[in-house]
């Protein structure tokens, strides 16, 4: 049995390694740099505004900070699934999309219960995805019709560790490491058509940029105990987190072409000419470091309020394309969870109910303009019936959100988000005794 919750757990991660490789998003803000960043949480976490440095949990995987996987106390599997609705306004006009992919799978066990935890598991890092066209007028070659496509996916495997020591008999402190591997591609075409201009030919450039290399973050958390007369036991915990910079290594594929087509669609037979052709081209890819501080506090069994700070350091990247610049930039989160009685006869009073927000302004400045983004979310989790050593919950969380601006010619974007997740505990290592 056993041997074949374990190959379930391998078919799944192969197979969210071919769903990540998938483009995931619909967003022209994808178009610049490594692509759109997503919110580093699980669905807990992301319905609960995406805090997370200073939550600890022995039943949940909390990916923010690694300090907290030193709290499992059990085997915990957590895969997620996001569908994205998005609604694109230039001002003038509007158009929706939607994209749906698989979120996350991760898997944690305790190897020294409250001491020492590991994690492991794959998320996406970046996206990109987007399709767009206009006409240039140009003096020489009349209208000119511009198509700009793109696609493809930053992803992260992780492996973490957490350890936690005691200090007294009601505080300890945790420090824990994520090892990432990031990986994956990104595509970009751009295709001018000049129907105005008589045998001139088109032009095509096709560009893409492969990623692989390491990146580290770590964490430390400090948990505080009260017990009151009666029997209610407060829970504070303060946590930090940090992300190295990271040069990423990036191998570029690029070439330009003439083709002789009458739309944007290239075949085969219609390409005239190489204007240039570069293969293999070694580089990097910069990463910032990011700085975090949260802090929770807990009613145990009852309620928890949260809140995160984060701070990146993008303003130290050069952009080498003029249109847009990095800027460093910050973040504030916040959310709070509430059971009304985890131990009551009611369904509904054994669900957790969340709320939070999350506000961030960007790291990039695109035509010399900034823009700034927001979200507000909540959720719930049902647990589902358990069996002797499982204990399933199902997790959704809902974000509605706006991105961007109509200012000089950008796009402002209303989001909204449906996460859903499925958290599985099981004692899978436990040596079974008879008598």
């Amino acid at each position: 049995m056993q041997k074949n919750k374990i190959f379930i757990v391998v078919l799944l991660v192969l197979g969210s390694v071919i769903a990540f490789a998938q483009p995931t998003t619909i967003s022209p803000y994808s178009k610049y740099g490594p692509g759109l960043l997503r919110v580093k949480t699980f669905t807990r976490s992301f319905a609960m505004g995406g805090a997370g440095i200073g939550l600890r949990s022995n039943r949940e995987i909390g990916l923010i900070n690694p300090a907290s996987y030193s709290a499992l106390v059990v085997t915990t599997f957590d895969v997620g699934y996001t569908s994205n609705s998005l609604w694109l306004s230039d001002g003038v006009e509007k158009q929706s999309r939607t994209k749906s992919y698989i979120d996350h799978i991760a898997f944690a066990f305790p190897v020294v219960k409250n001491a020492w935890g590991m994690s492991f598991g794959f998320l996406p890092y970046s996206n990109t995805g987007y399709n767009y066209n206009e006409v240039i007028e140009d003096p020489i070659a009349g209208s000119v019709s511009l198509f700009e496509n793109g696609d493809g996916a930053i992803n992260k495997a992780y492996f973490g560790n957490g350890f936690a020591v005691n200090l007294d008999s009601s505080s300890h402190i945790a420090f824990g490491v994520n090892a990432s591997f990031l990986f994956g591609a990104i595509n970009s075409e751009r295709t001018f058509l000049y129907g105005d201009l008589p045998g001139a030919y088109n032009v095509i450039n096709q560009k893409r940029v492969g990623v692989s290399d390491f990146g580290y973050d770590f964490g430390l958390q400090y948990k505080k105990t009260f017990e009151k007369e009666d029997e209610d036991r407060f829970i504070l915990v303060l946590g930090a987190t940090y992300e190295l910079a990271a040069d990423i290594k990036t191998i570029t594929d690029e070439e330009q072409l003439t083709f002789s087509g009458v739309d944007e669609v290239v075949l085969n037979e219609e390409i005239e000419d190489i204007i240039f052709q570069n293969r293999d081209v070694e580089g990097v890819m910069q990463l910032p470091s990011e700085i975090g501080f949260g802090a929770s506090l807990e009613k145990e069994h009852k309620w928890i309020i949260t809140a995160d700070y984060k701070m990146a350091d993008w303003g130290s990247i050069l952009s080498n394309d003029p249109v847009y610049n990095y800027k460093s930039n910050s973040s504030i989160h916040v959310g709070a969870q509430f059971i009304p009685k985890h131990d009551g006869q009611s369904y509904l009073s054994r669900m957790a109910y969340r709320v939070g927000a999350r506000y961030a302004n960007s790291h990039l400045e695109i035509n010399n303009i900034n823009w700034n983004e927001y979200g507000i979310t909540f959720g719930m989790g049902l647990p589902v019936r358990r069996s002797e050593n499982s204990y399933p919950r199902l997790n959704f969380g809902f974000e509605y959100g706006k991105r961007g601006t109509t200012d000089g010619g950008l796009i402002q974007e209303d989001f909204f988000n449906l996460n859903v997740g499925l958290t599985i505990n099981a004692t899978w290592f436990r040596k079974r005794k008879y008598d």
